[in-house]
């Protein structure tokens, strides 16, 4: 016998209006659970900010309309940055 669209949106909508009550609860530790995943999150947004920061910018130039920046003017500021990051 064939399963049919219809056939299950029935059982669905059957078991549905037969169902009982859970009484289920979260319990203390689920909202810190939540809590920590949206700090990981916007976490690793910052993370891959600072990682794409010039072609963000780039990305942000093109939305408003400005001219983008020059890719050796890109890479000298790049080189800029990592030279005051690491100073040899």
């Amino acid at each position: 016998m064939a399963v049919t669209k219809y056939s299950r949106i029935a059982i669905a909508l059957v078991g549905v209006a037969i169902a009982t009550p859970s009484y289920a609860y979260l319990d203390p530790g689920t909202g810190s659970v939540i809590l920590q995943s949206l700090l990981a999150g916007i976490a690793v947004a910052m993370g891959l900010l600072r990682f794409y920061w010039h072609q963000f910018k780039i990305f942000l130039g093109n939305l408003m309309g400005n001219a983008p920046e020059q890719p050796e003017q890109a890479a000298e500021e790049l080189e800029q940055d990592s030279d005051i990051q690491n100073p040899s």
